[in-house]
């Protein structure tokens, strides 16, 4: 299978593929307020900062009012210290992505923190904050990393609520 970046960063796919199941996307609107939801699997984060899904994108200049990551019934859990960190990438508009900010929704949440049913409030520095893509204006990607050890299990959801204009 090949895969074109076209112009305004839209994949042409050629060849035999199939879809992909996404894991959120933007869920709600009300009024000016949105809602993206994504789901985290733990064995699925890896240890550099990467688009949980390329997909899942908060636009360039939204305001992030907040940010809940509820684990599920599964709790989090690694053979070591694991971390995790919550942020946002740029779209280098050809098919590659580079940092914006790795823990800008949250950073290191602890392996105990992320236990079954447990609700976080997320509170890295780019919530209640304007976020803005300055070089191409390209919606951003919602990135996690572990840090010290990887995840060996667990599953949450994130819900990030922002408003497109903000006074």
């Amino acid at each position: 299978m090949t895969v074109h970046v076209n112009s305004d960063g839209l994949e042409v796919l050629y060849g035999a593929s199939k879809a992909v199941k996404r894991k959120g996307g933007d869920m709600k609107s009300f009024g000016d307020l949105h809602e993206v939801r994504m789901t985290i699997t733990g064995t699925e984060v890896t240890s550099a900062d990467a688009p949980n899904d390329k997909k899942i994108t908060i636009p360039s200049g939204a305001y992030i009012e907040e940010a809940i990551l509820t684990v599920g019934a599964t709790a989090f859990t690694s053979g070591g210290s694991a971390t995790l960190d919550i942020g946002v990438m740029l779209d280098d508009n050809d098919g590659t992505f580079s940092t914006k900010d790795a823990d800008g929704i949250d950073a290191a949440i602890g392996k105990a923190t992320l236990a079954a049913n447990a609700r976080i409030a997320c509170n890295g520095a780019l919530i209640n904050t304007v976020v803005t893509d300055g070089s191409n204006g390209l919606p951003m990607p919602i990135s996690v990393a572990y840090g010290t050890a990887a995840f060996t299990a667990g599953v949450a959801e994130l819900v990030i609520r922002y408003k497109l204009s903000h006074a």
